[in-house]
This record gives structure tokens, sequence and C-alpha cells, in this order.
């Protein structure tokens, strides 16, 4: 199962040049980190999907960037808009970690564990991941 289609990620960024067979390998992905780091196997919750849509979306921006879609053109309006891109990477991936907060605040589970899980909940969020 994943967190989320094609179409929720497209939704937010569809380069030309990734498939949707990627995108979905970038979900399958996703689903699997998000879940772990949640501590949960919900693939209905709201928060972990919208999680799950937003890491997506920043993978694939990514990915589109690593490739080269995203630097072919030199035009003003694309140097604007390139900056635009790591913005909206980072943007995407604030909103990732907002809606594994939100996910956390939630969850009674989460309010009656450990301390040391908390910690390093905290360590994952806010920063500069590896998704």
């Amino acid at each position: 199962m994943a967190l989320c289609s094609v179409d929720d990620v497209r939704v937010h960024v569809n380069p030309e040049k990734i498939s949707d067979l990627e995108i979905y390998a970038i979900i399958t992905g996703v689903t699997d980190e998000i879940l772990t780091k949640a501590g949960s196997t919900d693939e209905t919750n709201v928060y972990l999907i919208q999680a799950g849509i937003h890491a997506a979306a920043a993978i694939t921006l990514k990915r589109a960037r690593a490739i080269g879609e995203l630097t072919s053109n030199k035009t003003p309006e694309y140097e604007i808009s390139y900056t635009g891109i790591i913005e909206e990477i980072k943007q995407h991936e604030a909103e990732r970690d907002e809606y594994l907060r939100l996910f956390m605040k939630s969850s009674p589970e989460y309010m009656f564990s450990s301390p040391t899980s908390h910690a390093g909940f905290n360590h994952h969020c806010g920063g500069h991941h590896g998704f």
C-alpha cells in the first residue's frame, strides 16, 4: 500500500521528465519512511497521508533537478523559478515535518510513549533530511 497516489503528488509538482512509475517508486519509499518515523501502520491517517504527499513532492522535485529537467532553460524567468524550486522543496519538507508533528501530537500512543522516542523524533524534525 501507499500513503498517496501519483495524482496526489502531481497536484503539487509535475515535472515532465519524471514518469508516473518513478513517482510511484518515490511514494513507496516515502510511505515506508513516514510510517516508520511515525511508529504507525495507519495508511489512512490524514496527517500521515499529507506528510507522504509533501515528502514525495520534495523528492520528485529533487530528482527532476538532479536529472537536469529544471536546469535546461536559462531564460531570466527560469532563473527566478529555479530559485523558487529550491524554496518549494524546502516548503514541502517543512509541510512534511509539520504533518508528522501533528500526527505525533494527536496520537495517543505517542503521548504515552517513552521520552527517548520523543527525542528521536525531534532529532528528525525541522532539520535537513535524507529523504
